[in-house]
């Protein structure tokens, strides 16, 4: 019996990890019909900005109220791959048929295994993050001044001509002057601030001149200002991260396992509980669960924006001539998915004590199964598929004998279910969420 209560217990632990991963599957199709192949490297991705957080802060320590700080760490690396993902790849996609996003997906699932694996000890890659984060501030700056509306389908690119000519002007400043001298006096910094702004100005300037018969906006120079000297003084401050925090650490290869922070109280001794054995961060990750599964029903059933996310799911065209941002609705929803998959990717690293690059490939494939066991778009499935779906591996590595049983044999047991439930009941568990929409 003991052993019984301990394989509940392991499998309980392992799906609720599965169960958080599966609510971005669930959450995204719920509202796009789209299952995001590349969600897995999202909680990848969590991971090490987990790791991150504490080799450019907390290297070295182990206290507790370092996990906080981790965590905000991973969620803000999970959302950023999520969001870009979605606005790079997925939006152009949106009315494109369903073969196209799909495969774009397993594509970006791949890119982004191979850019850790391949960039992660060799940080210079981020002064091009840095630049484009430049261009974005300051663009994001200017277009809050001109309080213009820079989205017309036939004359934005012409509209917002100006503000893009001006960051781009500005960062280009920077960067040519740090070609030129990578060692600058904080006069010469400011000095390069001005100019860059003053230029930036200039050519956001000429810009709207030439496009001035297209546009259907007219920005004014206060607002082209403003984007150039907002996308100057970030390119500044994304340089000095990178001088005085990035590059003064010897960052680990991801082309193999990285050992994991250790904290203080959910990792060391585990608890002997009438002779189960449960691990503290097994503790950490179920209650991490229940935690954002009541978060999740909150802001789903009493939060202005969660009704706008089903009033989306059900129609997306009669939620927008509401009035609804179905937009910022699918932003929303990528973002939610990827808070989940971040805190599943620290808990991962404290269960197993090490992350890798292929972390996400695996564990996606088995979220996925998790969503599709409860019921794919059904928020509530999803955690239900993901602790039913844990506790049968966990049963059938200690249960079904001869050689189709053990933990070599887990992952099949795991698929086998996949293909049943398709098979026998496709709905899932607790009922896929389908819309009838007209």
């Amino acid at each position: 019996m003991d052993q019984f209560f301990q394989q509940l217990v392991n499998g309980l632990t392992l799906g609720s990890l599965y169960a958080l991963i599966a609510v971005g599957y669930t959450v995204v199709y719920g509202i796009v019909q789209l299952i995001n192949f590349a969600h897995g490297e999202v909680f990848m991705i969590g991971a090490f900005g987990a790791l991150t957080t504490y080799l450019l802060f907390f290297d070295g320590k182990t206290s507790v109220w370092i996990l906080p700080i981790m965590i905000i760490g991973a969620i803000l690396a999970s959302v950023g791959t999520a969001v870009a993902m979605e606005r790079i790849a997925y939006r152009p996609l949106r009315n494109a048929p369903r073969l196209a996003p799909l495969i774009t997906a397993i594509g970006i699932s791949v890119f982004l295994q191979e850019f850790v694996r391949l960039f992660y000890e060799r940080p210079g890659w981020t002064l091009f993050a840095f630049a484009f984060a430049a261009l974005g501030v300051g663009y994001y700056v200017g277009a809050r001044v001109a309080k213009a509306e820079l989205n017309h389908p036939v004359s934005k690119w012409y509209d917002r001509a100006a503000l893009i000519g001006a960051v781009v002007g500005a960062v280009a400043v920077w960067v040519v002057v740090r070609q030129v001298d990578s060692d600058l006096t904080a006069v010469m910094v400011a000095l390069v601030i001005v100019v860059g702004a003053v230029v930036g100005t200039a050519i956001g300037w000429l810009a709207g001149l030439v496009v001035r018969r297209r546009a259907r906006t007219e920005i004014k120079i206060q607002a082209i200002a403003a984007a150039a000297a907002a996308a100057a003084v970030a390119a500044v401050v994304g340089w000095v991260l990178f001088e005085k925090l990035i590059s003064s650490i010897t960052w680990p290869s991801a082309k193999q396992r990285i050992p994991f922070p250790q904290i203080d109280v959910v990792t060391g001794t585990a608890f002997d509980v009438g002779g189960v054995t449960i691990q503290r961060s097994a503790i950490f990750t179920m209650a991490a669960l229940a935690i954002c599964a009541a978060l999740l029903w909150f802001f789903i059933n009493r939060t202005r924006l969660g009704r706008g996310m089903q009033a989306v799911s059900q129609d997306p065209d009669t939620a927008r001539l509401m009035g609804i941002n179905v937009d910022r609705i699918i932003v929303v929803a990528f973002a939610l998915g990827a808070v989940l998959a971040a805190i599943a990717g620290v808990s991962q690293g404290l269960q197993n004590n090490n992350i890798d690059f292929r972390m996400g490939f695996l564990a996606g494939l088995k979220a996925f199964t998790a969503a599709v066991l409860g019921g794919i778009g059904n928020v509530y499935g999803a955690v239900v598929g993901g602790l039913v779906l844990g506790v049968i591996e966990a049963m059938a590595t200690q249960y079904i004998p001869g050689q189709f049983g053990g933990s070599t044999w887990k992952d099949v047991w795991a698929f086998v279910i996949l293909i049943l439930v398709l098979v026998f009941r496709p709905q899932g568990l607790l009922g896929a969420r389908v819309v009838d929409r007209a």
